[in-house]
């Protein structure tokens, strides 16, 4: 009997080794921009839309989905996924001050995650000639971010929390604690 199993063993290793070969091989050639790096256990729609741009990086961790119509855009700044983590349709994710995203997050259709603010305008300077102000974001592990949220630049979303549906976040919101509203305020803490 178990010389059975161990050849059923060695066969499914040789069907499934030219596949994900092939796959390792696809998902190279389809990041292999200077900049980006996605593990090939991740899947990436291919209608889904990541850029560098003017020196920023995209890293992408093992097992991620990221779904048809997101957007990672890191504008010269760096957005880190790490492992296990969703962004599902029409989330944008930007890059610009730095966004770094633990593991297991998941990320609703339609947020948008901001690691910048534009400076106010100074005396006599136009709004885009004033600059840009960039923190960074942080989100830590097994994050829940629910649909429409908006997370703006210089917060820190602490271990197991959840933002709640078209909530905007403007501060730091602690470990295991659920956030909902405009702006958004603790509404439960775990």
């Amino acid at each position: 009997m178990s010389g059975v199993i161990g050849s059923e063993r060695i066969l499914k290793r040789t069907i499934t080794a030219p596949w994900n070969f092939a796959l390792r091989l696809l998902a190279r050639l389809r990041f292999a921009r200077r900049g980006m790096r996605v593990d090939p256990t991740s899947w990436v729609a291919w209608r889904s839309e990541l850029r560098t741009g003017a020196g920023g990086q995209i890293e992408v961790g093992k097992h991620c989905d990221i779904h048809p119509l997101s957007m990672l855009l890191a504008y010269g700044g760096k957005i880190r996924l790490g492992d296990h983590c969703s962004v599902n349709p029409f989330a944008v994710l930007y890059g610009h001050g730095g966004l770094r995203i633990g593991n297991g997050v998941r990320i609703a259709t339609h947020v948008v995650i901001i690691p910048a603010n534009h400076n106010p305008p100074s005396a006599g300077l136009p709004l885009h000639a004033s600059g840009v102000a960039a923190q960074g974001i942080d989100i830590e592990d097994d994050v829940w971010i629910g649909a429409g949220a908006r997370i703006l630049d210089g917060v820190r979303i602490g271990a197991r929390a959840i933002v709640g549906a078209g909530s905007v976040v403007t501060r730091a919101v602690p470990a295991g604690a659920t956030v909902a509203g405009v702006p958004a305020r603790i509404i439960n803490q775990r």
